[in-house]
């Protein structure tokens, strides 16, 4: 993340005894001071100059040719290739026995699979903002990896003729998918918006090993994202953390400044099911600087058209363009909501959520949470505002919180805290679909934001 310190001057005022190695908070309701920080830079815009996107980063088209709604069993050998589904209408001339038989007109393709062409159609059809695609690497449609391969094309011209409609924005990737857990650890990571490919079996590099044997490791791959370019030299390359688990990625491991600076997602949640808190909390804990999101990681049409499963990624951005929408998901503005419709958006010290502050001792937030007006059982009832654990475990611990009644639509909160020891902060939210019988909260309540570094 760049360093903004040279534009930020802080007057803190601070009364005898609060300066210490603890937090304390206390809350004011007073307008924030509008020349406390110079205004220079898109993170230190009013949270009214911020819309909210919803889309899904994560998605396999017919180019992941070994597994999806297409098949009837995924393909673990290629030498023994398993039948499609009985129930997809098979587009003319292609052979369930040879990735080159795929047929590239989108026409062909009317259920449960298709090009990226059919993708994005759908995710237009269904009120997606934006669509991200992003097959696996490794796969036998995508090899030799090469500028020229035939299914690599495809993705990128799909991309280019649906991003040039209005009111959407199409994004080309793939998944770097390291299946073994020697020299780097295992692991899966998407790249977005990108000129180019590599994968975990060749990385553009021969000669191709038998697949799936992954010869090109993760710290091999952290060096490729460094000089990442994005499609087409427009917007900015987005790199992110896959349905990981707590110790993926070698625990985490192999993190310099300049890769934390450049992955920036982590998924949360996919279709709404696992939530992957401990291992969110553990690359916080090691120092990554990551945001949460939601995904589909659909192999198919199935999710994109299921109206109770809506669009999953949530992003703060100025407006609908591909600029837009990747400079908030590579500044980390982003967060994750199990309702519909949740607008969650709050800054510290003037800067957005996701990021960076100058090591200042107070922490003054301005939180804003919106669910829909019909939905009262989503209402909020408590916001935490979390920092990691100070004895450096896998934990946060609150430090402060705020409970709510009633059946407002729209709640504003505006805490200060003074710590000089907390890392991040980053909210908790609970609504009255998370209270229990026992009217104790659901843990991970059902909304988290990206969190703020404090610059320690």
């Amino acid at each position: 993340m760049k360093n903004y310190s040279k534009y930020l001057f802080y007057v803190l005022v601070l009364a005898a005894g609060l300066v210490s190695a603890g937090s304390s908070c206390r809350e004011t309701n007073q307008p924030e001071k509008e020349n406390s920080v110079i205004v220079t830079e898109e993170q230190q815009q009013p949270l009214s100059y911020f819309n909210i996107y919803r889309g899904n980063s994560h998605s396999h088209t017919i180019f992941t040719w070994t597994h999806g709604e297409h098949r009837d069993k995924g393909i673990n050998d290629l030498s023994k290739p398993t039948e499609f589904h009985p129930d997809w209408n098979v587009p003319p001339g292609v052979d369930w026995r040879d990735p080159n038989s795929i047929n590239l007109d989108p026409e062909g393709y009317i259920n449960r699979q298709g090009l990226p062409d059919n993708h994005f159609e759908l995710a237009i059809a269904n009120g997606y903002d934006f669509y991200a695609i992003s097959d696996h690497s490794q796969e036998p449609t995508l090899m030799p990896v090469s500028p020229d391969n035939r299914a690599w094309k495809a993705t990128l011209k799909a991309a280019e003729k649906y991003d040039s409609l209005p009111d959407f924005v199409a994004l080309p990737g793939f998944e770097y998918s390291r299946n073994t857990s020697a020299n780097g650890g295992n692991g899966h990571i998407n790249v977005l918006n990108v000129s180019e490919y590599v994968n975990a079996d060749h990385g553009q590099r021969g000669p191709v090993p038998e697949w799936p044997e992954a010869n090109w490791s993760i710290p091999q791959f952290y060096n490729w994202v460094k000089s990442a370019k994005p499609h087409g030299n427009k917007g900015h390359v987005v790199v992110g953390f896959n349905h990981p688990s707590p110790k993926q990625y070698d625990d985490w491991a192999n993190i310099d400044d300049e890769i934390a600076s450049l992955i920036s997602t982590f998924e949360l949640h996919t279709n709404y099911k696992q939530v992957r808190w401990q291992a969110y909390l553990r690359a916080l804990n090691k120092g990554w600087k990551v945001s949460p999101i939601g995904v589909h990681d659909n192999h198919g049409f199935y999710q994109i058209n299921r109206k109770d499963l809506y669009p999953p990624t949530l992003v703060l951005a100025p407006e609908l363009t591909r600029e837009a929408i990747t400079k908030a998901m590579r500044e980390r503005r982003t967060f994750v909501s199990w309702n519909e419709g949740v607008e969650l958006r709050y800054s510290v010290n003037g800067f957005i959520m996701g990021s960076s502050l100058d090591n200042p001792g107070t922490f003054s937030f301005h939180i804003e949470v919106k669910t829909l007006p019909s939905k009262p059982d989503e209402r909020v009832r408590r916001i935490q505002v979390l920092r990691n654990h100070p004895l450096g475990e896998d934990d946060v611990e609150v430090a402060t919180e705020m409970l709510f009644d009633g059946d407002k639509d729209e709640i504003t909160w505006k805490p200060v805290i003074e710590d000089t020891t907390a890392k991040y902060f980053l909210l908790r939210i609970h609504h009255a679909n998370d209270v229990q019988e026992d009217e104790s909260f659901k843990m991970h309540g059902s909304t988290v934001s990206a969190p703020v570094w404090t610059g320690r």
